[in-house]
């Protein structure tokens, strides 16, 4: 009796499982095309509650559509290749049709000046990595020889391990291990906002130049724990507590105040009441080529009609047929003139003294 009775419930389970593998396959379907897909549920289920779930899978299928679309919009971004009057000062800056002109000079005066930031405090921990921090500014320039005969001390700092021949820093660096963390620190941070990633076709921004002088502000901690004994005057110290001086001496100091900048693309000024997109349209996968310059320098020059590449090319290649000229013009040698082929009368020779008699036939 009990293996009868589970025999007939193996058998009603294995009907349900039966019933339950015999879905019902909806194809539903709207007034798009687009909008079709295939759904599967049972007979049993209710019509409000099929068309609840019809409803929430339609949304979240639309919802995941737009996602998608918005996240090709952000992979399609304009790239704009942003110049100044020097090579090395270019980058290249990822940003979109929409934006406004206003918006987009302001992103790129400030990434601009954020760049040259990175440039002169790697410049600068690579000499304090060297020969230590800055002298005071009394005894900068000044040899040992000289302050033999004078009241300053060119050695207050500490004894000097690897002095610098300019006189202008204390000659007195961290230790070698530190020294060499402060070195690849500024070097990579160098490489991070470097003018060679144009050619690799890598973009920057804000967020890459921040990263990067967060190390190099690690960095100094690490030598110099909470600024001790490192001047305030100390160029690095300055720079890590944004109380730099820019006089705009150096290419370094050469920043850009958003307000009076103009940004330049295809020998036209770009508004600043206006979008992008209304100079070069809606296509997002466009590469444009621009150029910052100060409202009082005027327009900037114009890119040359050949790369820099080509241009050396054609100079080689104009050098070597001058120097082959030249050599032409030098060059006396006639003994070409004793060639077989030089001779000018080598054809009758050959018809007449060397060669076969001419014949011809007479007339009748």
């Amino acid at each position: 009796c009990e293996l009868h009775n589970l025999r007939l419930k193996i058998v009603s389970q294995g009907r349900d499982l039966q019933r339950a593998a015999a879905m019902v396959i909806l194809d539903v379907k709207r007034s798009e095309k687009k909008n079709e897909f295939l759904y599967e549920t049972t007979v049993k289920i209710g019509v409000a509650d099929l068309v609840k779930e019809l409803c929430e899978l339609h949304n979240l299928r639309l919802k995941i559509v737009s996602q998608g679309r918005d996240l090709q919009r952000a992979a399609a971004m304009v790239i704009l290749d942003v110049k100044r009057s020097e090579k090395k000062n270019e980058f290249l800056y990822e940003t979109t049709v929409k934006i406004g002109v206003a918006d987009l000079v302001k992103e790129l005066c400030e990434l601009h000046n954020l760049r040259l930031k990175v440039q002169r405090l790697a410049l600068t921990i690579k000499e304090l990595a060297k020969y230590g921090p800055i002298r005071p500014e009394e005894t900068r320039g000044i040899s040992d020889d000289l302050s033999k005969v004078s009241e300053l001390d060119v050695n207050a700092y500490g004894q000097p391990t690897n002095p610098d021949e300019h006189g202008m820093r204390t000659g007195v660096p961290p230790p070698p291990e530190v020294a060499e963390v402060l070195s690849r620190t500024a070097e990579e941070a160098e490489a991070a906002v470097s003018a060679e990633l144009v050619s690799m076709r890598k973009t920057l921004d804000r967020q890459t130049c921040q990263t990067m002088i967060d190390n190099m502000r690690g960095a100094v901690m690490i030598a110099y724990p909470a600024y001790h004994r490192l001047p305030v005057y100390d160029p690095t110290r300055q720079e890590l507590e944004d109380m730099e001086e820019l006089d705009g001496a150096s290419d370094y100091q050469n920043v850009l105040d958003y307000s009076q900048t103009n940004l330049w693309w295809a020998g036209k000024e770009l508004q600043v009441s206006s979008t992008l997109e209304q100079y070069v349209g809606r296509n997002e996968k466009t590469k444009l080529v621009a150029k910052l310059a100060p409202k009082s320098s005027g327009a900037p020059c114009r890119e040359p009609r050949i790369d820099e590449n080509t241009h050396k090319a054609m100079l080689a290649h104009y050098y070597k047929k001058q120097e082959e000229q030249k050599k032409l013009q030098t060059d006396e040698d006639d003994s070409y003139l004793d060639a077989q082929w030089a001779n000018p009368k080598a054809l009758k020779d050959a018809l007449i003294t060397g060669g076969r008699p001419v014949q011809w036939k007479g007339g009748r």
